[in-house]
Formats: C-alpha cells, sequence, structure tokens
C-alpha cells in the first residue's frame, strides 16, 4: 500500500486509543509487488477486486466487486458507505481470481473519531432504559424525546439507525433518510466544543445528527452561540412529523401547539390567567397515557422548576418531556412524572458521564413532587399524541 492511512478510534472501548485505517471518500493506492513469491508479472496483466462482509446489507455473506485491468499499481476509491467499519480485502490477480495476491485493511467508521464499542454499550443501555438518553447542555430536548419514545415503541428501530449512522454515516428507515452534515464526521470527543455539549457518544451522533439532517439553517452538531442552539430548536411541525416517520407510530397528532400559537402565547407577559383550561387539557393527557398512548409536551422548562409566567424572551426556553402518568391534582398543585434530561421518571436519578448514578434530584425536576398550577398553565402549549 503506497497512500499513508488516516488516524481513527481503535474502538476498543477505550474511548481515546487510536487506529491507522482508510477513510471514506479517498483514493488509496496500491502495487504488486510480489506474485506468489515471485516478481510481479508484465503490469497491464493484473486485475483487481474488493472483497468484504457488510454487517447491514450482506447479511453475513461476502460481496466481491470487480474493479478491472488496473495494471501493477491501482489507485482504489473508498466510495461506498457500506465499507465503513469493515476489513476490507483487496485483491490482484493474473488469470484466475482464485490465486491472487491479496492485502486487508480496515475501513473507518464514518464517525471514525467515536469509539464503536463505546456507543455500542451506550446504545444497548438505552434500548433497555430509554430514559438514559440525555441532551446535556444542548437544545435537543425534541430529539431526545423522540428518540425515547421510539425506543418504547420499537428498540430495534432505535438500534438500527444508532448503529448505521455511526458506521455509515447515513440511515434509511422505511422511506425515510437521515443525513447529518458533513461537518460533523470530523468532530472529535476531545473537541472542546463537544465536550461542551457535555453529551454521551450515542446521543450526540442520534440527536445531533437527525437534528443536523432536518435542518434548513445549517444545524452542525455543536452549539457555541446563540444562532446554533436556535437552530437546534424541535419546532411543532417537525417533530409531528418524525414521531410517524421516525419512531414509526401510525398516528402523530399535535394538540394545541403550533409555531405562530407559541410565539402569541410568549408575547404576553403571565397575569394569573385561569388555569381550567390548562388542568383539563392535563387529565385528558393523562387519560390518553392511561390507553397506552405517548405524550410529548411542549412546555418551557420553568415549568420543571416550578417557575410561573412568560414572555418572548422566553424562546429558547421551550422544552420537550415526554409524560409518564401519575397525575395527582391537588388543590393549588398537580404532580405527574415526566421524562426529561436523562432523568429516570420514577427515581429523577441520572448517570453522569463518570458513568455513576446520582442522588435524586428533586430540586430540578419538580413535577413529581407538585408544582403550583399556575407554573403549569404559564409554561404549558400543547401536546403530541402518538399511538
Amino acid at each position: 500500500m503506497l497512500t499513508p492511512l488516516h488516524d481513527g478510534s481503535k474502538n476498543d472501548g477505550s474511548g481515546g486509543k487510536l487506529q491507522k485505517a482508510m477513510i471514506y471518500d479517498n483514493k488509496y493506492e496500491f502495487a504488486v509487488t510480489l506474485m506468489n513469491g515471485d516478481e510481479p508479472a508484465n503490469g497491464s496483466q493484473y486485475c483487481w477486486a474488493i472483497e468484504y462482509v457488510s454487517p447491514d446489507t450482506s447479511k453475513g455473506q461476502m460481496v466481491r466487486k470487480e474493479l478491472g485491468n488496473l495494471g501493477s499499481k491501482a489507485k482504489i476509491e473508498i466510495d461506498d458507505p457500506d465499507f465503513c467499519g469493515c476489513d476490507l480485502t483487496v485483491k490482484a490477480y493474473l488469470d484466475d481470481p482464485d490465486q491472487s495476491c491479496e492485502l486487508v485493511q480496515f475501513v473507518h467508521n464514518r464517525f471514525r473519531w467515536f469509539d464503536a464499542k463505546r456507543v455500542q454499550t451506550q446504545v444497548q443501555e438505552r434500548m433497555q432504559e430509554p430514559w438514559r438518553i440525555d441532551q446535556g447542555s444542548s437544545s435537543l430536548c425534541g430529539m431526545a424525546a423522540l428518540y425515547y419514545v421510539t425506543i418504547k415503541r420499537s428498540p430495534d428501530r432505535y438500534r438500527k439507525i444508532a448503529h448505521e449512522l455511526h458506521r455509515t454515516g447515513l440511515c434509511k428507515i422505511d422511506d425515510f433518510s437521515i443525513k447529518p452534515s458533513d461537518s460533523m464526521y470530523e468532530i472529535k470527543p476531545k473537541d472542546s466544543d463537544y465536550e461542551h455539549m457535555r453529551m454521551w457518544e450515542a446521543d450526540w451522533i442520534v440527536l445531533a445528527g437527525t437534528r443536523s439532517s432536518e435542518s434548513n439553517l445549517g444545524y452542525h452538531g455543536i452549539e457555541t452561540g446563540s444562532w446554533d442552539q436556535f437552530t437546534a430548536i424541535n419546532w411543532p411541525g417537525m417533530m409531528e412529523g418524525l414521531v410517524k416517520r421516525i419512531a414509526g407510530y401510525g398516528n402523530a397528532s399535535a394538540v394545541g401547539i403550533s409555531l405562530i400559537g407559541t410565539v402569541v402565547k410568549k408575547a404576553f407577559s403571565y397575569s394569573g390567567e385561569d388555569v381550567s383550561a390548562a388542568l383539563a387539557d392535563l387529565k385528558s393527557i393523562d387519560d390518553l397515557k392511561k390507553k397506552g398512548h405517548q405524550i410529548l409536551l411542549m412546555i418551557d422548562a420553568k415549568m420543571i422548576r416550578n417557575k410561573s409566567g412568560y414572555s418572548i424572551g422566553d424562546l429558547q426556553e421551550s422544552h420537550w418531556v415526554v409524560y409518564e402518568g401519575g397525575l395527582l391534582d391537588g388543590k393549588n398543585q398537580v404532580s405527574f412524572q415526566v421524562y426529561t434530561w436523562g432523568y429516570n421518571p420514577q427515581t429523577i436519578r441520572k448517570y453522569n458521564l463518570d458513568g455513576e448514578l446520582s442522588e435524586p434530584a428533586m430540586s430540578l425536576v419538580k413535577p413529581p413532587h407538585g408544582i403550583d398550577n399556575s407554573a403549569f398553565e404559564s409554561n404549558y402549549y400543547g401536546y403530541i399524541e402518538a399511538f
């Protein structure tokens, strides 16, 4: 092999060790130096082929691609995303394809800096406990809620998306395609901008990758300022569509929410509105949950902290959570369970980035222990029902 290889994760679970390998969308030059122990024959006589086993498309069978007569030196382009994450066997032969010389070389995963073993472990953990999905310090609450309800319907659907995004950089689920911004593929877990997101590797690849794919405003997976946070906002219409196309629910409908309606509500300062309509909605939401429906609530994050009031300045306070039932209705307060920020809805505990399980965060996630009726009403906008 004549072309230098590229660094990428060793995929051994360490998260930091590197290895040299080929990368997607690059050309590599190979040369025949010995053929069955002898000097190579006339260069023009050599044919070339590549073989590999794809974990997704070949069902364990060897795929062989003939490249034609390229001579004793050949430039081979890694132009198929399906090569990523695979050992590629490069073969050169004369008359008989079974009598060849060969070289086996690994092709980095598309997200080559992200340790495949760590990603796979995190995916398995989320398949068993969906609440582990954590948006960290990002604005990807909608994507977190989306994949939380995706796993609750079909863990394998989530696994397919996470695995294929990490390996090939794209995923097709039914007739819907997910393709992040190209710049995301070169981000490293040790980059300061990535570390600022405070996200697990699997969560960043899936949540940020999906949001980037759906962004018309240029979301590139990193949030370094207000504009980046704005481009990550998950608007109601988009969320309704993704609950069907990604999560796979046959029915999904937005109730009481729209982009215009949200802005209008935020445009007026809170002055103690009648909470009866909002509480009636909450009772209906609880009834739907008891029927087995999934409910994604659009709120302002202040509700979680039991704070009332809203204004136009709260646009970036918009937050998606998943309602998990347990409604108790007191005289001036309500309590219920929600999935948010990677917390277990029942225990209000979460895993930090060191893998340690926290103490119950009752001061941060207050709805299970009661919030004021006014805190619910002033921070509630509507919901998406899925079943």
